[in-house]
């Protein structure tokens, strides 16, 4: 194989003299013809949407059971104080933070006045508040009480499938404990990309020679919950990595994609449909319309969480219960 010529990468940005490490700029040359627009594409396509960063995905108010809800004394209703908490940015350390992880977060404020993200306490201490002006709630009057719960992902996850998320107990509930007891839990839109700014420019090079080379300039720009350079190198062993896979290239090992997964998870023995359960059209219809189709995942349910739920009074309830028993199963009894 002809070798081609031996590259030069330059940091030609002088966001490194400004303490800037969310900006950076660099140079890559002397490239063949081509081989700029090749290596550019690729790698702004991968920054743009394949970077991991930590983001909100659902939160728990007290006293709110949903996100178009009121709060007493509060000037903002809940669609906007998500807005607010949605903007907030978090930094972590994927050294202390594991895929799959949830990172728990907690909002308590009794005072009249302005709430920020100041107030936000972190249950991981490797994760930080980079934004920590960030306005989310104005109290008149009592207080505010919110949880938030954070995970690492890529890209852009809507506010459906995160409900689909919290609403699977095995994923969600087994790994969390809420003290808020009356609310429900609300999921949001997650937007994961950390890159705000991603753009290149190609000049030719030694134009007069046969042999045209070309020089690309780069520039990155993130929100600063991942810096620049950081984004670059994982966007780079994305790349490396689809390529040894394509190559069979054996130079170096990188580790950038899952283990594949047994699933273990075995269906419940005896399990039943609500609809075998012997219940009421409305208690029937309450339960369904918050997704539950068993009866392991009704038991799985507190009765706190039960009483919440629209539709269902203390006879429903007793009902439910009741007609759990006579198939075998009991409710969740949570933390006692």
């Amino acid at each position: 194989m002809k070798r081609m010529s031996k590259l030069d990468y330059l940091q030609v940005s002088n966001s490194a003299i400004n303490n800037n490490l969310n900006e950076v700029t660099f140079s890559l040359k002397p490239l063949e013809r081509g081989f700029a627009n090749t290596v550019a594409v690729a790698l702004r396509r991968v920054l743009l949407s394949n970077i991991t960063s930590l983001a909100l995905f659902a939160i728990k108010i007290s006293g709110v059971s949903h996100e178009f809800q009121t709060i007493p004394g509060i000037v903002e209703d809940v669609t906007a104080i998500i807005m607010n908490l949605r903007k907030v940015k978090f930094k972590y350390n994927p050294e202390f933070v594991k895929d799959g992880e949830i990172i728990k977060a907690t909002i308590k404020a009794e005072q009249p006045g302005v709430v920020t993200s100041k107030s936000i306490e972190i249950s991981n201490p490797s994760v930080e508040i980079i934004n920590k002006s960030q306005e989310i709630a104005n109290i008149q009057k009592g207080a505010l009480v919110i949880e938030l719960f954070l995970r690492p992902g890529r890209g852009f996850i809507s506010n459906e499938s995160n409900k689909k998320f919290i609403q699977n107990d095995s994923l969600f509930a087994s790994k969390i404990e809420s003290n808020i007891k009356k609310g429900l839990f609300i999921a949001v839109d997650s937007n994961f990309s950390p890159v705000e700014k991603c753009s290149y420019t190609v000049k030719e090079l030694n134009t007069s020679s046969n042999k045209i080379e070309e020089e690309l300039l780069f520039t990155i720009k993130t929100d600063g919950t991942v810096d620049a350079k950081s984004a670059i190198n994982q966007a780079c062993k994305i790349l490396v990595a689809h390529f040894m896979t394509v190559g069979d290239v054996d130079a170096m090992k990188i580790d950038v994609f899952e283990e594949e997964k047994i699933n273990n998870d075995e269906p419940i023995e005896n399990d039943v449909d609500i609809n075998q359960l012997g219940l009421s059209v409305r208690s029937l219809n309450a339960l369904k319309r918050i997704g539950k189709t068993k009866a392991s995942e009704v038991a799985a349910m507190t009765w706190e969480e039960l009483e919440q739920t629209k539709n269902l009074g203390r006879k429903s309830l007793d009902e439910i219960q009741e007609c759990l028993k006579l198939n075998g199963f009991t409710l969740n009894k949570g933390d006692e």
